[in-house]
């Protein structure tokens, strides 16, 4: 049962919205998806249901992905005070790349006649995917998940999550919808007639990858959507692990900062492209799913027709550079070693192209295939050559991010903070200026060594 504070009787709660609906959720099985679920479970006790779309495996029955997915200490506070909860996620068998989403027709009457919150976060995280395969699950993925939604008869509100980086054309970047990065038309006959890179280049324009260009065009496809039903975009930048609750530190992979990050406080990265006054934008998990929560509650209580844009971003209100996330992470480094690189934490920052390379040959390759060569030497496998690939890679995808520094307005996310009762502000922080980033980065680092490296 949700209880309300004492004095918030004016001010209906969060839990209290979401008391008795249902939610269909895409990209469940994601970092920021698993999030989204314990803490929709956790923190709204009354939820009836949170259907989860996921992908058939074949060899493993419907039980036996259940037990996998929840196979993870995020959901030990769940299992240890309510167990019984987890009984309400359901998994929906389908594929957002399948038109229809692959949903039988069994399945989605039971969505139409229940669903009342969808929270699409589906999207391929591959920043250089081929263009035709991000547009047909980023874009045509999106446009299956909203053409679901018209015909559902509950639907009260549509949550869309996006990217903080849809519109790195802008140095300052507001909660509006801008315009898409090229004319759809042009790009639906491109992938008609059998796109090459040269055209995928041209129709990026300058944007950094087919990630943010579909996206982009995401959004306006879910703004389509809002005459019928209150929908909102929320953008996260950079996230990072989750900052309090359910566990400190929790993560489940390396993408986004993190993994540059740990490679370069232990020294398997030495280079750097931009300044290290350039600021990073990273957002915890915990306060993307808070925002989330919360946002869907306000819009659904409201019942607005207004497209709700919220940057779920630091850079506006509390900063931190590129140059103190790496000394914070290698401060971590030094202090609790994991590897045998020597001067881990030494790198440098550049600015130009043919710098980075000559820097990357010199102090990373070539150091790379005399640690290998000494390894075959003392009968030991190799490793440094393969690890630098990764790193090559790491760099190459995430250089035009730590070249250039934004800042995303977080204004409406910060009213939205501060229009919660009490009691809610507790339970779903998300007003980025709340961060104390010593402490957080600390906690990241103990993240990753317990939930990625697995040591105590």
């Amino acid at each position: 049962m949700v209880v309300r504070a004492t004095g918030d009787a004016e001010k209906p709660s969060v839990a209290e919205f979401y008391a008795g609906k249902s939610v269909f959720i895409t990209g469940g099985t994601g970092f920021l998806g698993k999030v989204f679920i314990e803490k929709l479970l956790y923190s709204c006790p009354d939820i009836a249901k949170v259907f989860m779309l996921i992908r058939e495996k074949k060899g493993l029955s419907i039980s036996e992905r259940m037990n996998q997915f929840l196979d993870d200490p995020l959901f030990n506070r769940l299992k240890d005070k309510r167990s019984t909860d987890l009984k309400k996620i359901v998994l929906i068998p389908g594929d957002i790349s399948v038109p229809g989403l692959g949903i039988s027709r069994e399945i989605e009457n039971i969505l139409l006649e229940t669903v009342s919150v969808i929270i699409h976060s589906a999207a391929t995280v591959k920043l250089n995917e081929p263009l035709p395969t991000a547009w047909k699950i980023n874009v045509e993925g999106t446009r299956s998940v909203v053409a679901l939604s018209k015909r559902m008869k509950r639907i009260e509100v549509f949550i869309h999550i996006s990217t903080a980086y849809t519109n790195t054309n802008r140095k300052v970047v507001e909660e509006i919808l801008y315009p898409p990065p090229a004319d759809i038309n042009e790009v639906y006959q491109l992938l008609e007639d059998g796109i090459t890179e040269e055209d995928t280049e041209r129709l990026l324009n300058g944007r950094p990858n087919t990630y943010t260009f579909t996206k982009s065009f995401s959004e306006h496809v879910v703004a389509e959507n809002q005459v019928r039903v209150p929908t909102i975009i929320v953008r996260p930048s950079i996230v990072g692990s989750v900052k309090d609750h359910p566990i400190k530190g929790w993560l489940n992979n390396w993408f986004g900062a993190t993994g540059l990050s740990v490679f370069t406080a232990r020294g398997m990265n030495r280079v750097l492209y931009g300044r290290s006054s350039n600021v990073v934008d990273l957002i915890p998990a915990d306060y993307v799913a808070n925002l989330v929560i919360a946002a869907g509650a306000k819009s659904g209580n409201e019942k607005s027709s207004e497209l709700k844009v919220y940057n779920c971003c630091s850079s506006s209100c509390n900063q931190i550079t590129l140059g103190t996330v790496m000394a914070k992470f290698t401060e971590d480094a030094v202090n609790q070693p994991s590897s045998d690189m020597l001067l881990p934490g030494w790198y440098v920052f550049t600015r130009y192209k043919w710098m980075m390379t000559v820097w990357t040959i010199l102090l990373q390759v070539i150091p790379a295939y005399l640690a290998d060569t000494y390894r075959i030497l003392t009968r030991k496998n190799p490793r440094y050559v393969k690890l630098q690939s990764l790193v090559a890679q790491t760099q190459t995808a995430l250089r035009f991010f730590t070249f250039n520094s934004w800042v995303m307005k977080a204004d409406r996310v910060r009213e939205l903070f501060a229009s919660l009762s009490p009691a809610d502000k507790d339970i779903f922080p998300c007003d980025p200026i709340s961060i104390d980033w010593n402490e957080y980065i600390k906690d990241y680092c103990c993240g990753v060594r317990q939930f990625l490296e697995k040591r105590k």
